[in-house]
């Protein structure tokens, strides 16, 4: 069972639109669609599985700390494991 719903977001005359769709395939091609003709503007689609691990949603970094009560240590990669 398929529990993903794509979204496709383009705007229209400065108006914002929106279609919902299980089949990837279809928002594929429906972004082919609206990108072929220029009065479409700003076409984008994003996806959220119903099964998905954590909450949904940016989670907050409060003073070093995340809401879980973890310190928050960010490295780069460039960094070689330096805090940066």
């Amino acid at each position: 069972m398929n529990n993903t719903t794509f979204t496709i977001y383009w705007m229209v005359d400065n108006e914002p639109q929106f279609k919902q769709t299980p089949d990837m395939s279809f928002a594929l091609s429906w972004m082919e669609y609206l990108r072929k003709d220029p009065k479409f503007s700003a076409i984008t689609f994003c996806s959220e599985h119903t099964n998905q691990v954590g909450k949904r949603g940016v989670d907050s970094v409060v003073d070093g700390i995340l809401p879980d009560g973890q310190e928050y240590v960010y490295k780069t990669g460039r960094g070689q494991g330096k805090d940066t």
